[in-house]
């Protein structure tokens, strides 16, 4: 009997069968934040969503839930499945289609948890201190991971990619977009911060804990604001309209000249010194659309993706970029408020949890020999900003990391801050009764040569010393490195006590004080802490109204300004040699005495 032979439109069936993995239909697929080991949110509607053939029936079994829906004209779907209590029992979740199914398996109920911001929350669990010994500690496999791919760009995107991406930092290869146990195998490379945070979480409440990193490293926190929200704002009309031009104005192959023109210039330095020249560059800079700090271009590419995801809260940890030569504090304030309420809106919840981590101190450290230079600097101010969106925004939590100090932009110091940002959470989002509010300034009173602050709670100094990190002005706007003592009250017995929630401020050069500055540096003096909880440091703060200059967005402008700025910082290494000099000659007298 002869045999039928494939027919030409059977072959290409059979060939198009074979290239779409043994399926004729798209397979039902839900999105990549879905995966094996996730954790699904606890005690809310949880929104399960993807994609099939347009008008397909899709049904998700979960839990002993069965939740029927249909894809749209595009083959699109979403559902949800009703809220769940926390479960650490590993459960399947199913999705399927008409014709196939996914199955996820070890998926459990609990808390999710958005870590946010730059290389400060990215920075390795591995690598921060004693995180040697928090990874060989690890074995915590109800709480899971899940790193968010690397992204920027101004088109939005429905989906992340599973992949394997290189690390040029450290020269590995990472894989993002799944979610992990977490083990010491898989913690290592893990947000250091959003573990510390998230196992002391799952330490004290024993539920199952979810982590998703959505941070990345050398970003604005333009970058992690809505399209729609900079384009409503007036203030940010400068900034969106210079990165415009900067795309319109690029060229590939022209940019590729000028690279490699100041290759040549700095590989002739390098030369007569000595030194080995980097690389001949073979390649233009990425177009700005695709930058990684283009208005909007984060958010787009690593946040909008997982938008609609049913999460407990977001803890958020940024500043480095928006406090460097360009800075523009007044326009961070605005955008940090904005950023958080876009985000509450991304994830359908106008009173979302979110956690604020202040900008981490780092570079060199103030000392009275160079006071007043490390005051002239727009770190404190992106500071300021950052719990000026604590104080003002509901449902908020904050984080003090200035007086985790190391020389450098990503200190390794940074379990303090993870378990201080824990304490918050545990306390207003978890039932237990920990102090983590800080002592605040409410306000001061000017006396003579003396001015007296007030705050809401009693503080002491964290060491036991004296209390520092006080400056003090008279009009001409020169802050002094101040004395401080706690002010000296009368109890009932008529005996002279310290009142600890007030504190006087001084410093013997400056006759007529008129404002009044804590912590107010990069990398600051301050010992100011609660007198309660010796843990929390009391936050920067001034009194007075002289903000730091704006940076301008035009390069003339711009190059005008930091020649100002040079000018003012000449004149602060100054105003330090005039003090010590003096304070050298009073204290000649005071000896002569």
């Amino acid at each position: 009997m002869k045999s039928k032979g494939i027919t030409a439109p059977a072959a290409m069936m059979f060939l198009l069968f074979f290239l779409l993995g043994g399926s004729l239909f798209s397979q039902v697929r839900p999105h990549h934040i879905f995966d094996n080991n996730m954790v699904l949110q606890r005690d809310q509607l949880v929104k399960i969503w993807g994609w099939a053939n347009p008008s397909e029936r899709v049904k998700i079994e979960f839990g002993g839930q069965v939740k029927s829906t249909q894809a749209n004209q595009q083959g699109e779907w979403f559902t949800h499945l009703d809220p769940m209590k926390a479960n650490t029992q590993p459960q399947d979740m199913k999705v399927s289609g008409k014709v196939d199914a996914v199955v996820f398996t070890n998926v459990l109920v609990g808390d999710v948890w958005v870590l946010g911001g730059q290389s400060n929350m990215e920075m390795d669990l591995s690598r921060i201190f004693h995180g040697d010994a928090e990874v060989l500690s690890a074995n915590f496999p109800n709480i899971r991971l899940m790193t968010i791919p690397s992204s920027a760009g101004h088109l939005p995107k429905k989906d992340f990619e599973r992949i394997n991406e290189y690390d040029s930092w450290n020269d590995r290869y990472d894989k993002k977009g799944y979610w992990f146990a977490c083990s010491p195998s898989t913690v290592a490379t893990f947000s250091g911060l959003g573990y510390i945070f998230g196992r002391r979480i799952h330490l004290a409440s024993q539920i199952p804990i979810g982590l998703i990193d959505a941070s990345l490293g050398g970003t604005t926190v333009e970058a992690w604001l809505s399209p729609t929200t900079l384009n409503k704002m007036p203030e940010n009309k400068a900034l969106v309209k210079q990165w415009n031009e900067k795309e319109a104005a690029y060229d590939p192959v022209e940019d590729l000249k000028t690279k490699i023109t100041n290759w040549e210039k700095r590989s002739l330095v390098l030369k007569s010194q000595g030194l080995e020249p980097a690389p001949k560059p073979v390649e233009p800079s990425v177009r700005p659309s695709l930058d990684r700090n283009f208005p909007g271009s984060s958010y787009t590419g690593m946040v909008a993706i997982i938008g609609g995801l049913t999460v407990k809260g977001v803890v958020f940890h940024q500043g480095y970029n928006n406090a460097l030569g360009d800075a523009r504090p007044t326009l961070y304030a605005a955008n940090y408020k904005a950023l958080i309420n876009d985000w509450r809106t991304l994830f359908n919840n106008k009173n979302l949890p979110f956690g604020v981590m202040e900008l981490s101190a780092g570079g060199e450290p103030q000392t009275l020999d160079n006071y007043e230079l490390r005051m002239l600097d727009p770190a404190p101010y992106i500071r300021e900003g950052q719990f000026n969106a604590f104080r003002d925004l509901p449902n908020t939590g904050y984080a003090a990391a200035y007086d985790q100090q190391v020389n450098w932009y990503h200190p390794q110091k940074k379990a303090e801050v993870g378990e201080r940002m824990a304490r918050w959470a545990l306390s207003t989002q978890y039932g237990f009764k920990l102090g983590w509010e800080p002592a605040i300034y409410k306000r001061i009173e000017r006396l003579k040569d003396r001015i007296i602050v007030t705050f809401n709670k009693e503080v002491k100094s964290s060491d036991d010393r004296p209390l520092e990190g006080f400056s003090i002005a008279g009009a001409d706007q020169h802050f002094y490195p101040a004395k401080a003592e706690y002010l000296k009250i009368d109890n009932e017995k008529g005996q002279k006590v310290n009142d600890k929630k007030r504190v006087v401020v001084w410093n013997d050069l400056v006759v007529d004080p008129v404002e009044l500055r804590y912590a107010w540096a990069r990398n600051p003096l301050g010992n100011l802490v609660n007198d309660a909880e010796r843990i929390i440091p009391v936050p920067l703060f001034r009194t007075d109204h002289w903000d730091y200059p704006e940076a301008p967005y035009l390069n003339g402008e711009y190059e005008e300004y930091r020649k100002k700025q040079k000018m003012l910082q000449q004149q602060a290494e100054e105003l330090a040699r005039i003090r010590i000099i003096q304070e050298a000659e009073k204290l000649l007298k005071e000896k002569k005495k």
